[in-house]
């Protein structure tokens, strides 16, 4: 016959089912027998080594006590501490991207301004004759150079006029208020 009585404890098997009915109707006798059983005393046993062991974890946790309230209180003002300097610095950071915004954009609105009208000078160049040529006389070589640089003249123009254009629209949109610089 098999009980989860038995299952539990099988050193009971060895005893008379009537033995173990008288046994179950006393409770004194029941755990006076129980605490007999080689299973019952090992978990003894056990709950008595746990029970030490906490019991001596819980005399090293109060002789660390006043080291591990001294550090807590440390490591609290340190934490004060850190956030009061991350407050200050996001006061010194957000001044600073203030002043370097204004800054910035002065600079950059009058490079615009400027370069606008300093890539005008550029044409200016078209009427000088070549160099060495004032009087107007030319030969097969020298046209050839003449027609080199005129075509090199035209490259630098049309590149300067990109740019001094690409400035005008941007200087325009700046002063319109549809620029903002990032600052990554």
């Amino acid at each position: 016959m098999t009980t989860p009585l038995l299952q539990q404890f099988p050193s009971l098997a060895s005893y008379p089912p009537s033995f173990l009915k008288d046994l179950l109707s006393s409770p004194q006798l029941t755990e006076a027998f129980l605490f007999t059983l080689p299973e019952v005393q090992e978990l003894s046993s056990e709950v008595e080594r746990l029970g030490r062991e906490n019991e001596e974890l819980a005399q090293k946790n109060l002789a660390l006590q006043d080291e591990l309230l001294a550090l807590r209180d440390a490591t609290a003002q340190s934490y004060s501490h850190a956030e009061a300097l991350k407050a200050h610095w996001a006061e010194i950071d957000k001044a600073q991207q203030g002043l370097y915004q204004d800054d910035m954009s002065e600079k950059i609105a009058s490079a615009f301004i400027d370069g606008g009208a300093a890539g005008s000078g550029t044409a200016s160049r078209v009427d000088s004759p070549a160099p060495g040529h004032e009087d107007g006389a030319s030969t097969k070589a020298d046209t050839q150079a003449r027609n080199q640089s005129l075509d090199e003249f035209i490259n630098e123009f049309k590149a300067a006029r990109k740019t001094y254009h690409k400035r005008n629209i941007w200087a325009e949109r700046w002063s319109r208020g549809e620029v903002a610089w990032r600052d990554d």
